[in-house]
């Protein structure tokens, strides 16, 4: 199991130590963020569940766009302030399920690391309230694990799994069709969902190379694409 490198102030874990695979596994997931960016041509985007600020500090450092980052936990949004700034880059102090969702305005991308897997229970509501807090045009994009790979399967679905990963009680992995279907539920359009990343958190590094090189042959077929960590998701306004 990878070491936790923060808790939230209940006490559950949201943010795992930089070591092994992680750091490289999240650099590869900030240039996806920033690819949205462009593929969008945004001009304001939301972080929801910042967290440490690392992700939202990489979006202002590599690109024009006003950068608004947003969690519920005062502990996470203190270290990013104290750690991170940028002229095109705030974080703030927010719950979107409990304040009034437009009180930053709309935004061109929403977009999130790991986050819409805590709010299972309130999935179809927070997904409507994302639409409507999203410019004409605009879109979210949002990296989410994958219940069917063997380690999420291990963390989510066994009692074990979930009191070593000090998970929340209602955080839960999704399937694709899950996925593609309360989007489609609740509104949204152009929705794709990508399963791959074979890059679990917390590998040695020298198994880092190794599973990057068998990385596209495994998401190549459909034998083994199911198999990846993680649901790399967008769709539209």
């Amino acid at each position: 199991m990878q070491p936790i490198a923060l808790r939230d102030e209940r006490g559950f874990n949201q943010v795992f130590a930089p070591i092994g695979s992680a750091r490289f596994r999240m650099e590869r997931r900030h240039d996806w963020f920033i690819a949205q960016i462009g593929t969008l041509g945004a001009r304001r985007v939301l972080e929801i569940g910042c967290g440490t600020g690392e992700t939202a500090a990489h979006l202002a450092a590599h690109s024009e766009a006003e950068i608004v980052a947003v969690d519920i936990s005062q502990a996470f949004v203190t270290a990013a302030r104290s750690h991170f700034s940028a002229d095109n880059l705030r974080y703030e102090l927010f719950d979107l399920m409990g304040e009034e969702p437009l009180a930053f305005g709309r935004f061109d991308l929403i977009c999130g690391n790991g986050i819409l897997h805590h709010l299972v229970l309130e999935l179809p509501r927070m997904l409507r309230t994302l639409r409507a807090m999203t410019n004409p045009g605009g879109g979210i994009a949002f990296i989410e694990p994958n219940f069917l790979n063997p380690y999420c399967a291990f963390i989510f679905g066994t009692k074990i799994g979930r009191r070593f990963a000090r998970l929340e009680p209602d955080e839960m992995a999704f399937t694709r069709n899950e996925l593609q279907s309360v989007l489609a539920e609740t509104g949204w359009g152009t929705v794709t969902v990508e399963t791959r990343d074979f890059l679990v958190p917390g590998l040695p590094e020298c198994l880092v190379k190794p599973v990057v090189g068998l990385e596209p042959m495994m998401q190549a077929t459909r034998l083994t694409r199911w198999l990846a960590q993680s649901h790399f998701v967008t769709a539209r306004v």
